[in-house]
C-alpha cells in the first residue's frame, strides 16, 4: 500500500506539528474558565498537586475532548488523544468475539494497566483469548466499553510504575476514570455512522443527568445503548462450495457474498450501559459517596464457512440434511456486567481524613453456539448449543487516612498517607450442554453416505474444563510527600500485600522533583512492582479437536486432541509447568516540564521498565514434542498443549514527548493544540527452558513477536481543536510506525508493515445554546494497513489482525444532541 500523503493530508500534518507546541508570542490572559493543568488526584495524595507539578508524568483529558474525537467508546478516545495507548482493533471471530476492549500503556500488555472508577479499583473480565492480539493474548482486562463516555468527567492517565501506591496491575501504569459529579443539567444524544463500504453500521443513544440531593449533594446517571452491524474487508472467498443433498459434484457455486466469511468486526445486536454517580453531606465533617455501573453486550462472532460436504457437516443417511449450502458457524457471546461502590469520608480535623469504602463488581460471559451440528448424534443434534459460562467477580474493602503535618524543618507540610485493603476474587468456569462436548451414540462411525467417520463435537468449556478458583489479599500501604526546600518536591511509597495463593511482595517508590526555574523543571522516579498473576490465567482450561485426514488424500480420519492446560495441572507438570508466580518489575523514569509560556508547556520522559517472570500464555506446542512426554500416561491421547508459564523476562525502554498550546484568537475564538510521540521498544531479556523443552518452543517466534515487535515503534498524535461562536471543529492526526507480524515457522515468511497515517475529522455547529449537530470521519482518507504477503487462510484475509487501528478504513457519522 502507497502511504504517501494527499496535499490535503500533508497541509494538516505541517499545520498540526507547527501548532502543537508552544508559540513564541506575548502572553495574554486566559480565556475565562480555562484551566489547561488540572488538579489531579492519580499519583498522589496532595490536594494542590497540578498535573504538571506531579513527580511522575501525568495526562488529563477533558470529557470534552474525548467527545471531540467523535470515537465510539472510551478505547477509542485514548488511542485518538494518547501517544502511549494503544489498541489494536482486531477481528471479531470465534474466539475474539468477548474479548475486553483492554488498555495497552507503553506497549505492555492490557492487563499490566490498572483501571480505577473514581479512585477505586475496577474488577476485570471474565474471558481471555488465545489468539495472536497485541497486548491481548492471554490477557484478562477491563472492558473499557462498558464505560460510557457520556459518564465521564476526565480520565487521568498516570504514565508510570506505580504498583507501591496501587496495588497489583500496576506496572505499565494507572488509568482512573472520574466520573460527572453534575447537580442539574443533562444531555441526550443520538449517533449514526459506518464505513464508507457500507457495512459496519453503528446506531448509539445516549445521555446523562445531574440531580441535586440535601447537604450539596448530587446524583449524576449516564447511558448509552447501542448496536453494531458486522463489517469486513476481505478478499473473495474463493473456495468451491457444492449444493444439493444428493451428490457433491453438483455444479460449483463460487464468489456467492452468501457463502463468503468475514474477517471483520462482529456483529453487536445489543449493547447498552448504565452509570450512577452521587455523593452528599450527613454532618459538616461525614459525607457518604456512591456510584454503581451495570452493562449488557450480545456480540456473533463468525468461524470459518463450511461447505456442505465438511466433515462437520454431516451425519448419516440425513448427511446434506441440515445445512445443504453449507454453514458459517456463529458464537454468540452474551455478557452481564455490575459493580458497586459505597463509602464513606470523615474529615476529623487534627485527626486527618479517612475514607472507608466498599465495592462489588462482577463480569460474566455466557457463549452459545448457533448454527451448530455435534455429528455423532446423528439427527438429534440440536442446532444450538449453550457451550458454557465464564463468571469474575472482586470484593473490595479499603480505608485509607490522609493528614498534613507541620512542615517543621520542610518548606511546606508533610502530606503522610497511609491504609489497609482487603480484596476477594473468585473465577468460575460452568461447563455447557453435554451436546457441546460429549460423544453422541454414531461417534466415528462411518457415514453411509460418505464414507467417513462422524466425529464428535468440541466447543466452550467441557466437563473437564469446570472449575472455581478463590484468591484473598490483605495489604497495607504507607506514603509521604513534601516540599523539602521551595525548588525540591519528593515521595515515598511502600506497600505490601499478601496472597492467598501466590503469596506475598512488598514494593517501594521514590519521586523527586525540582524546579530550577519558574517555567522549568526536572523530575525522576525509581520503583519496584509486581503482578500477581490473575485468576482468570491461573484457572482458565480448554479443550479443542482438529479432525485431520492422514495422510491427505488417504480417507483416513483422525482426531488431534488440544488442551490448553490449567498451569498447575498435573498434565502441565509432565511438560515442566508450575503454579504462576507474579511477575516483578523495576521502573525507572526522567523527564522534565518546561512552560516557556503561560498557556504552552511541553514534557519529555525516558523510561525503563524490566519486568521478570511475565506471564505467558505459550505457543500450542506440537505433537513431536507433547506426544513423548505423555506417553504412558493417562495423558497419551493428547497431542497438542498450551498453557500459563513465567518462562520469559522482558525489558521496555522508551521516551514520551508531549505538548499543548490554547491560542486566543480574540474575536475568532480560541484554539486548543496538543500533541505528543512516543517511541517504544520491547526485548525479552531471557527464556527459560521448562523440563525438557526450550523456552524458545514455549515461547515460539510468532508469541515473541507479539510482545517485541507488535507494538508499533512508533506513535504520533496531533490534534486542534478550534472555538468559534456555537461552532466547533476538531482535526486529529495519527501516525503509527512500522511493525512486524513474525511467523510461527518460517523467518522467510515475516512481514514487517509500513507507517500509516489516520485523519480524524469531528465539526458541530449549536442551535439555540440547545441543540448540537455534528458530522465526522475517522480515518477521514480511509488509509489502511499493508496488505498480507503470502499464502494465508483460503486467500481471505487481507490484513493482519494485529494492525494498531484495524483494517476496516474510512468510518462516517452523524451525530445530535439536546442539552437539558
Amino acid at each position: 500500500m502507497n502511504f504517501q500523503r494527499t496535499p490535503l493530508q500533508l497541509a494538516i500534518s505541517l499545520a498540526c506539528i507547527s501548532l502543537s507546541l508552544p508559540v513564541w508570542a506575548e502572553e495574554t490572559p486566559k480565556a475565562s474558565g480555562e484551566n489547561l493543568d488540572a488538579v489531579v488526584i492519580i499519583g498522589t495524595n496532595r490536594s494542590d498537586i497540578t498535573a504538571l507539578e506531579s513527580s511522575a508524568p501525568v495526562d488529563v483529558l477533558s470529557s470534552e475532548q474525548l467527545l471531540n474525537t467523535g470515537a465510539q467508546d472510551l478505547s477509542g478516545a485514548l488511542t485518538a488523544l494518547s501517544p502511549s495507548f494503544s489498541y489494536p482493533q482486531s477481528p471479531q471471530g470465534a474466539f475474539a468475539g468477548s474479548i475486553a476492549q483492554g488498555a495497552s500503556l507503553r506497549g505492555l500488555a492490557s492487563d499490566q494497566v490498572l483501571v480505577l472508577i473514581n479512585g477505586k479499583r475496577r474488577h476485570t473480565s471474565a474471558n481471555v483469548t488465545r489468539q495472536g492480539l497485541v497486548n491481548g493474548r492471554g490477557a484478562a482486562a477491563v472492558d473499557l466499553s462498558l464505560i460510557p463516555l457520556t459518564a465521564i468527567q476526565r480520565v487521568e492517565i498516570l504514565r508510570d510504575g506505580a504498583a507501591a501506591q496501587y496495588g497489583s496491575d500496576a506496572i505499565a501504569g494507572v488509568i482512573n476514570i472520574v466520573l460527572k459529579q453534575a447537580e442539574d443539567g443533562g444531555n441526550i444524544g443520538y449517533r449514526f455512522g459506518g464505513y464508507d463500504k457500507g457495512d459496519g453500521l453503528q446506531r448509539k443513544l445516549s445521555g446523562w443527568k445531574g440531580f441535586s440531593l440535601p447537604n450539596d449533594g448530587f446524583l449524576t446517571l449516564s447511558f448509552d445503548a447501542g448496536s453494531q452491524d458486522p463489517a469486513s474487508d476481505t478478499n473473495p472467498d474463493n473456495r468451491l462450495f457444492y449444493r444439493g443433498s444428493t451428490s457433491i459434484n453438483t455444479p460449483l457455486e463460487q464468489n456467492n457474498p452468501n457463502r463468503t466469511w468475514r474477517w471483520g468486526s462482529g456483529n453487536v445486536s445489543d449493547q447498552y450501559n448504565f452509570f450512577a454517580n452521587s455523593e452528599f453531606g450527613i454532618t459538616s465533617s461525614l459525607s457518604a459517596y456512591g456510584f454503581a455501573s451495570y452493562g449488557h453486550k450480545t456480540t456473533d462472532a463468525e468461524s470459518f464457512f463450511d461447505p456442505p460436504t465438511a466433515l462437520y457437516n454431516t451425519f448419516g443417511s440425513t448427511a446434506f440434511a441440515r445445512y445443504p449450502d453449507g454453514r458459517v458457524p456463529i458464537t454468540r457471546y452474551g455478557l452481564e456486567d455490575y459493580s458497586g461502590t459505597g463509602g464513606l469520608r470523615f474529615d476529623a480535623d487534627d485527626w486527618g481524613k479517612f475514607d472507608l469504602a466498599l465495592s462489588y463488581g462482577k463480569n460474566i460471559v455466557k457463549s452459545t453456539d448457533l448454527n451448530a451440528i455435534n455429528p455423532s448424534y446423528g439427527a438429534a443434534s440440536p442446532s444450538t448449543i449453550y457451550t458454557g459460562k465464564r463468571a469474575f467477580d472482586q470484593t473490595n474493602l479499603t480505608l485509607d487516612w490522609t493528614r498534613d503535618f507541620a512542615k517543621g524543618v520542610f518548606y511546606k507540610p508533610v502530606t503522610l498517607s497511609a491504609g489497609i485493603a482487603w480484596r476477594k476474587e473468585n473465577y468460575k468456569l460452568t461447563e455447557g450442554e453435554p451436546a457441546g462436548w460429549q460423544n453422541g451414540p454414531l461417534y466415528f462411525t462411518t457415514d453411509p453416505v460418505t464414507g467417513r467417520p462422524l466425529p464428535g463435537y468440541y466447543s466452550g468449556i467441557t466437563n473437564v474444563d469446570a472449575a472455581s478458583l478463590d484468591r484473598r489479599v490483605l495489604a497495607a500501604f504507607l506514603d509521604a510527600e513534601t516540599h523539602f526546600t521551595e525548588k525540591l518536591s519528593g515521595g515515598a511509597a511502600i506497600r505490601t500485600e499478601d496472597y492467598s495463593d501466590v503469596g506475598n511482595a512488598t514494593n517501594g517508590k521514590l519521586s523527586l522533583r525540582f524546579e530550577a526555574t519558574p517555567t522549568f523543571a526536572t523530575r525522576a522516579t525509581a520503583s519496584t512492582g509486581y503482578r500477581a498473576p490473575s485468576l482468570v490465567q491461573s484457572g482458565f482450561s480448554s479443550f479443542s479437536v482438529q479432525v485431520v485426514e492422514r495422510p491427505t488424500g488417504s480417507g483416513n480420519w483422525v482426531e488431534v486432541p488440544q488442551r490448553t492446560l490449567r498451569a498447575d495441572s498435573p498434565e502441565a507438570a509432565l511438560l515442566g509447568g508450575k503454579a504462576l508466580k507474579p511477575e516483578k518489575s523495576l521502573n525507572l523514569s526522567l523527564g522534565f516540564v518546561w512552560k516557556p509560556i503561560e498557556r504552552g508547556s511541553v514534557t519529555l520522559d525516558v523510561f525503563q521498565i524490566d519486568i521478570d517472570d511475565r506471564v505467558t500464555l505459550s505457543d500450542q506446542l506440537a505433537e513431536n514434542l507433547v506426544a513423548p512426554v505423555f506417553a504412558g500416561t493417562q495423558y497419551s491421547g493428547i497431542r497438542s498443549a498450551a498453557f500459563y508459564t513465567n518462562v520469559a523476562d522482558t525489558r521496555t525502554r522508551g521516551f514520551e514527548l508531549t505538548g499543548q498550546y490554547l491560542w486566543e484568537l480574540e474575536r475568532y475564538g480560541r484554539i486548543n493544540f496538543t500533541g505528543g510521540f512516543s517511541k517504544i521498544s520491547t526485548d525479552i531479556t531471557k527464556l527459560r527452558d521448562v523440563g525438557n523443552i526450550r523456552g524458545s518452543q514455549i515461547v515460539g517466534r510468532a508469541t515473541q513477536g507479539l510482545i517485541e515487535d507488535g507494538t508499533p515503534e512508533n506513535k504520533l498524535v496531533l490534534a486542534a481543536n478550534w472555538v468559534y461562536g456555537n461552532w466547533s471543529v476538531n482535526i486529529a492526526q495519527r501516525r503509527y510506525g512500522e511493525w512486524t507480524a513474525r511467523n510461527a515457522t518460517n523467518a522467510a515468511l515475516d512481514q514487517t508493515f509500513s507507517p500509516q497515517w489516520v485523519t480524524d475529522l469531528d465539526a458541530s455547529y449549536k442551535f439555540n445554546n440547545k441543540l448540537r449537530l455534528s458530522i465526522g470521519a475517522i480515518n477521514l482518507f480511509d488509509t489502511h494497513p499493508d496488505k498480507l504477503k503470502g499464502t494465508q487462510l483460503y486467500g481471505v484475509p487481507k490484513y493482519s489482525i494485529t494492525s494498531p487501528e484495524g483494517a476496516q478504513g474510512a468510518f462516517y457519522y452523524t451525530s445530535l444532541s439536546y442539552d437539558l
